[in-house]
């Protein structure tokens, strides 16, 4: 009975099994044996991407796939009423759609793209219903509906509900008809908003469904750099590194300017605008690894998200801004405004950018990867230029021809005014490529570019550039996500440029006119860019314009400051000249006893200081430094408001120091925070006292409150009249935010071999008048405690803390 109930067990899983099989067999016969149809729907259809570009790209992957029996329906969607969209569809459609005067059956076919295209208006939720009610229907019984693309034309901020309805109307029944939603940046303009987006439509679509479109990465220009470097992997392997490579520029200039478009350049600016999406890309095609093939996609998109992820955090350093003079007034303009601005309502936009990128991988580590964009600039081009250092060494006589240009250098040319289509350039001394067609010189003579002469240059002419959207709506409809910015691309990108953005908030971009672009000529400093040309006072004048100052009659600047150096000036003066100084002190100390004592304050006043350090000196002997506090809040290390995560975020994350040389307080051991118990100020001094000699520091920066308090000693506190320890508990006696604290004190600090004191910003400038008098005592304004038993101390005090204009 048993066996009998198996035999007929097994019997039934096979016969359900074998219908199974059927029905899908009888699927694909059924997909092969009926026309398939993909149908489009274009949502902000009449706008003005539609009609420059997406139309034609449509028009284009129906002429293609047509010879391959594939079959298409339109539906162009727009907020319009019926009568009128159709009207509108109708032109656009006439006008847009070209066909080339050699191509007899582009008419016939244009005639039938028409024929498929109808109107459908699309703005209340019915609407959405009664839409994918209709691309059912459209679908004959002869026919298979094999997938449907939604393309987003539309503002950002509408992406999320629409995306809602198309998942709640207009998904297919069967599993295997595909959707696919298709977006045009931006994708947010910080990491938060592109979260909060890629959030929104992760709840009605998967990954795999989500096409981000950056048209960049669809140029002809853009797509040949992989392939070069594909194609001539083998000669260029061993040279395709820093040892090699010395820069990598990356341009995109235009001589055009925002006015009618202000009103969106204005939240976004010339970072968000290109930098964050079209030059990032270009980044990549550059410096990610190669992967086995170019047609393993997954391979692609993992090299591409592992090359984002390398990208090193940058800050206020690694960029400078300018603004074309006009700017402000186009954003008056193009609001219905008077052109007139007053001072107080200009807008701090730039509208040109330089950014140093450093890759944090053992290929690229220290190689620059300098940007540049802006408006209204000499000429309209991008190319990505490669750079090669001069390390080749002739050890021979000169021939008597004549030599060549010796730059070493690869161009990828993507588009320009000199040559009109994309191209590569590559010097001739370099490694000659696998495929080599020269390039016809251009009409102006003589040409020089790049500092060479054209003749100079091997040169990959691309004979055909096919339209961005062209090639990347046909890259939708093949499932070619590799070109297509992928949700974690998206936010590592992201997490890479707000840090920047941020860091630049609150600074006022160099003003410039299209005469004049001498202003924004910089140079690198290792991993900082500063303007090569500097306005002597730090100012400008009341139209924005910059302009050299000459020989003025300054305001008395005084050369000691409670009888003690100072050094003031700008802001910026100030603080490069105590980073200088530190330098010096460490370079110093090394030389001589081979090791360096370096203490640092927290708060907001040493950030520039720190970041200073990280990026503008080259030559800082960073391995034999070792790095103490001055003084620590009582919070865990890793909050905000710890003195050591900010120093890590500003300085220590961006060094060669060794954490072996980094002093943290020990304000959280195990009976909590600065327990008395726990003794953490008694260990930090016998660690001081067995590190440094006399307990003398070698240098020691401090800052200083409005209210007089230097470290964490703050007025009217018993531990300023402690002598008999370098280490102490404190607390702030008011709201400080944190109150209590662990310090340095006067016996320690006053030890030292060189004490820096910084003021910067004119919130300081009551505290620096109170104390300048010299009839203030210690218990009311600690720093006035500060008094070197045999070493020096200098005040760095910048203009507008002393109240100099």
């Amino acid at each position: 009975m048993y066996v009998f109930n198996v035999y007929f067990t097994c019997l039934f899983v096979f016969i359900f099994s074998y219908k199974e099989i059927s029905a899908e067999q009888d699927r694909v016969f059924d997909q092969f044996q009926r026309p398939n149809v993909t149908n489009v729907v274009l949502i902000g259809a009449t706008g003005d991407l539609a009609k420059k570009y997406l139309w034609n790209g449509f028009f284009k992957l129906f002429r293609q796939e047509r010879r391959e029996k594939n079959t298409f329906r339109f539906y162009a969607a727009a907020r319009d009423d019926f009568n009128i969209g159709k009207m509108k569809i109708d032109t656009i459609l006439d006008d847009c759609l070209k066909c080339p005067a050699n191509d007899s059956s582009c008419a016939d076919e244009k005639s039938a793209f028409v024929s498929v295209t109808q109107y459908h208006r699309l703005k209340a939720e019915n609407d959405y219903k009664s839409l994918c009610l209709k691309l059912s229907e459209n679908v004959s019984p002869d026919e298979r509906e094999g997938g449907r693309l939604f393309y987003l034309s539309v503002p950002p901020f509408a992406y999320s509900q629409i995306a809602q309805r198309i998942h709640s109307f207009c998904r297919h029944g069967d599993k295997h008809t595909w959707t696919r939603l298709v977006l045009e940046k931006p994708f947010g303009s910080d990491l938060k908003s592109a979260q909060e987006l890629a959030k929104n439509l992760s709840n009605y679509f998967n990954e795999n469904e989500i096409y981000r479109i950056d048209h960049y990465v669809g140029k002809t220009g853009v797509m040949q750099i992989l392939d070069f470097r594909f194609d001539n992997r083998e000669q260029y392997k061993d040279v395709w590194n820093r040892d090699h490579i010395e820069r990598v520029e990356i341009v995109l200039k235009e001589r055009s300017d925002c006015k009618g478009r202000t009103n969106f350049y204005d939240s976004y600016g010339v970072i968000r605008d290109v930098m964050q999406n079209h030059m990032t890309e270009l980044i990549v095609m550059v410096a990610m690894e190669l992967p086995n093939s170019l047609s393993n996609k997954t391979s692609i998109m993992q090299n591409k998200l592992r090359l984002l992820k390398e990208i090193k955090p940058m800050n206020r350093w690694s960029a400078v801004t300018g603004q074309y003079k006009e700017y402000n007034k186009h954003c008056h303009l193009d609001k219905g405004q008077d052109e007139t601005v007053a001072p107080h309502s200009r807008s701090n936009t730039p509208t040109f950018a330089s950014v140093s990128v450093f890759i944090n991988n053992a290929r690229w580590h220290g190689v620059p990867f300098v940007l540049v964009s802006g408006k209204q600039l000499d000429e309209r081009t991008a190319y990505v230029r490669v750079v090669f250092k001069s390390n080749i060494h002739k050890v021979h006589s000169a021939s008597s021809k004549a030599e060549k240009c010796d730059v070493r250098q690869i161009v990828f040319h993507i588009q320009g005014e000199h040559i009109q289509k994309p191209a590569i350039l590559i010097s001739g001394i370099l490694p000659k490529p696998v495929s080599f067609q020269p390039l016809k010189a251009p009409e102006k003579k003589p040409v020089v570019l790049f500092g060479c002469s054209m003749e100079d240059f091997y040169a990959l002419n691309q004979k055909h550039s096919v339209d961005a959207y062209t090639t990347l709506i046909s890259a939708v409809y093949h499932e070619q996500q590799n070109l297509f910015v992928g949700t974690e691309d998206l936010l590592t990108s992201w997490k890479v440029w707000t840090h920047l953005l941020d860091s630049l908030n609150n600074t006022i971009p160099q003003q410039y006119v299209p005469e004049n672009l001498e202003v924004l000529e910089f140079t690198t400093l290792g991993e900082r860019l500063e303007f090569s040309w500097k306005n002597d006072k730090g100012t400008c004048d009341n139209d924005g314009i910059c302009k050299s100052a000459g020989k003025t009659i300054d305001h008395y600047r005084p050369e000691l400051f409670r009888n003690n150096h100072l050094e003031t000036g700008t802001c910026l003066k100030v603080i490069k000249n105590l980073a200088i100084s530190i330098t010096e002190h460490a370079l110093r100390a090394v030389s001589m006893s081979g090791i360096f004592h370096l203490a640092l304050p927290g708060g907001t006043s040493p950030v520039m200081l720190f970041e200073s350090l990280a990026f503008s000196v080259k030559e800082f002997p960073w391995q034999h430094t070792h790095i103490w506090l001055v003084d620590e809040r009582c919070v865990p290390p890793t909050s905000k408001d710890s003195n050591f995560n900010l120093i890590y975020e500003k300085l220590f994350k961006h060094i060669p120091v060794s954490p072996f040389n980094i002093h943290p307080m020990y304000v959280m051991l195990k009976s909590g925070l600065c327990d008395v118990n726990d003794n953490g100020a008694e260990h930090y001094e016998a660690e001081l006292r067995r590190s440094v000699a006399n307990g003398q520091l070698d240098f020691v920066v401090l800052g200083i409150g409005s209210d007089g308090h230097t470290a964490s000693l703050f007025p009217h506190q018993t531990v300023l009249n402690k002598t008999d320890k370098w280490i102490s508990l404190t607390e702030t006696g008011y709201d400080h935010g944190v109150n209590q604290r662990m310090t340095m004190t006067l016996s320690l600090l006053n030890k030292a071999k060189t004490i820096a004191v910084l003021v910067v910003g004119n919130k300081k400038q009551n505290v620096v008048k109170e104390i300048s008098s010299g009839e203030v005592d210690i218990w009311n304004y600690p720093v006035t405690g500060i008094h070197p038993d045999t070493g020096d101390m200098t005040w760095y005090i910048d203009n507008e803390a002393l109240g100099l204009k």
